[in-house]
């Protein structure tokens, strides 16, 4: 759960994010400018337009859906509400969101300080905000990475793992494919875009943690039984349950003087 304390500590971490975000965006783009990083940045920007092909133009729309605002927005929802209703509980669901509302955050502000111009070729979309630095697609696609981080919490299954993973790889690197082909970024801005969404999420990682409950490990959900014991407890006491037991009986002399005992088998 989301507690006081967890805000306190993201504030801060908030405003450092966007001051360094703020300072590299000035740094690359402005204060060193024209730089061999702002060239390459043009050549490959005018290397996109000469590649456009109506297919290639359908595909880009299809690689940056998953960003779009409306899309990343429906998807976090619908992912919370799930895990809500699964898990019965908050943790996850609230680290998912957390991420995705401190990415945005960021970026808004950084954003809106640094107002670089977006590449000066023909644009496929029109956007309302005109500022290229970072890419908030991207760095919204990278935050996606989040719901990997939960499966990595909720299961050791390999292919579970893997594909997470190869997900949170392509979806990134296909959205920013697909906003440098549409003209709406510099190579530069995919990058920082990349930064920031990984940044985000390493913050909201560091100061929520991960779940510490018997409910992450699958191992030992699947050695509990009906009853609720772990499983090796439950042999063992169904051993001693089944194991022939000994009463020590006395022993008596013909004196009446009793002697050293002697321990009989129950039902011998």
């Amino acid at each position: 759960m989301f507690h006081r304390g967890d805000l306190l500590r993201m504030a801060p971490a908030l405003l450092a994010v966007v001051a360094g975000g703020a300072l590299v965006g000035f740094l690359l783009t402005d204060w060193t400018a024209p730089s061999a990083l702002t060239r390459l940045d043009e050549r490959l920007a005018d290397w996109f337009v000469e590649i456009r092909t109506a297919g290639r133009t359908d595909l880009a729309t299809w690689g940056a859906f998953p960003a779009d605002t409306t899309t990343k927005i429906a998807v976090t929802a619908l992912v919370v509400t799930v895990m809500l209703w699964r898990w019965k509980r908050w943790h996850e669901a609230v680290f998912v969101a957390a991420s995705l509302i401190f990415e945005a955050t960021a970026f808004i502000t950084i954003t809106a300080i640094v107002q670089r111009p977006r590449p000066d070729v023909e644009r496929l979309l029109d956007s309302p905000v005109n500022s290229s630095f970072p890419s908030g697609h991207v760095a919204a696609a990278t935050v996606y990475a989040a719901f990997a981080v939960v499966v990595f919490w909720r299961t050791r299954a390999v292919w579970a793992r893997t594909l997470a993973v190869v997900v949170a790889v392509i979806i990134p690197v296909g959205v920013g494919l697909a906003r440098m082909y549409q003209g709406m970024h510099y190579f530069s801005d995919v990058v920082a875009g990349v930064v920031l969404g990984l940044v985000s999420l390493a913050i909201c990682l560091a100061i929520l943690g991960a779940p510490h409950d018997e409910g992450r490990d699958p191992d030992r959900a699947a050695r509990r039984d009906e009853g609720g014991r772990d499983r090796h407890v439950c042999d063992h006491d169904h051993d001693d349950v089944d194991a022939p037991r000994a009463t020590v009986a006395p022993v008596f002399g013909h004196d009446g003087a009793s002697v050293a005992p002697t321990r009989e088998p129950v039902g011998s």
